[in-house]
């Protein structure tokens, strides 16, 4: 779990992006088809890791899903790590959270459930750690050796040509992907890779997206300049959110959103100034009209302070 205190921009936006169990499942075909084989994709249930990580201080953010592994109960955790260097300590947490989750299972099963670690990286580093700890040379040693494995997906590694392929599998989650992959490029460049694809994504999408680039690149301007350039301009760019929100009434998209909506709101807040005003949840959690907490999402991205957002709030 993210530790509140240091979570990042980009902690706040693997958690939008993969806290949706449709994009884990489609995650899992894609980049690993042989385990989605394996996996009852229909059975991930995100759970909440409070509990696994009371006594665990991790510098990185993870999602556990739980699921159903050839019929039998397991976890999946997708770790993100995001730092501008390789953490040496990353192997250790990951085994000692492991232990975490089987010391909770084991209070209601008899077994020790299997835990598959799945590392997502965007660093700008070279990743020089084995994915195998530690790596034995010696095959008669390997088998006595304890050992921890992971599953490394290194973005670096991948071709933007290769993601491409699956934009009509999961528009939103490859464009989100593609967008951590490049986060720290130039907007220029961000705006090339943008460009003829964010029409077809979705309005959560769109606003996470604009958001991130906000969060990170510190220029509102700028980012919005560049958004109103790839869907048209400025009227473009407000027809193109209305269709999408007719579109999605037509889909019956809006049921279900208001609690994601608000989550979105709170999680923004305490990315962008580092603490959540109780009276903000309060009146947040007051309000159930989707437009007014999209409103509110959009003034927050805007906002410079934390009173500047509870004055906007105050004229709503």
């Amino acid at each position: 779990m993210e530790n509140k205190e240091s979570i990042q921009p980009h902690d706040w936006f693997f958690k939008q992006v993969f806290s949706n169990s449709k994009n884990v499942q489609d995650f899992l075909s894609i980049f690993l088809p042989d385990l989605s084989q394996k996996i009852q994709l229909s059975s991930l249930e995100l759970v909440p890791s409070e509990k696994f990580s009371n006594n665990q201080k991790k510098h990185f953010l993870d999602l556990l899903y739980k699921c159903k592994l050839n019929d039998k109960e397991a976890y999946i955790r997708l770790i993100f790590e995001h730092k501008s260097y390789v953490d040496k300590k990353l192997p250790l947490q990951l085994m000692q959270y492991n232990a975490v989750i089987w010391e909770e299972a084991l209070k209601e099963k008899d077994y020790y459930p299997p835990i598959i670690n799945i590392v997502f990286y965007h660093g700008q580093t070279k990743w020089n750690f084995p994915t195998t700890i530690p790596d034995i040379e010696d095959e008669e040693l390997d088998k006595y050796i304890q050992k921890l494995n992971y599953i490394l997906i290194d973005l670096n590694k991948i071709e933007d040509e290769n993601l491409k392929r699956y934009l009509k599998k999961n528009v939103d989650l490859i464009m989100e992907i593609l967008i951590m992959k490049h986060i720290h490029d130039r907007l220029e460049r961000i705006k090339t890779l943008l460009k003829d694809v964010i029409v077809e994504c979705s309005e959560d999408c769109f606003v996470i997206i604009l958001n991130y680039l906000v969060l990170v690149k510190k220029d509102y301007e700028k980012v919005k300049e560049v958004f109103k350039e790839i869907t048209g301009g400025e009227e473009k760019m407000m027809l193109f959110t209305e269709k999408l929100k007719m579109e999605a009434r037509m889909e019956g998209k809006i049921e279900g959103k208001i609690e994601s909506l608000r989550e979105n709101i709170i999680d923004l807040i305490d990315v962008k100034f580092g603490v959540v005003d109780k009276s903000i949840v309060e009146k947040v959690n007051q309000i159930d009209n989707i437009e007014t907490l999209k409103q509110i999402l959009r003034l927050v991205g805007k906002s410079q302070s934390l009173d500047e957002v509870k004055e906007k709030l105050s004229s709503l």
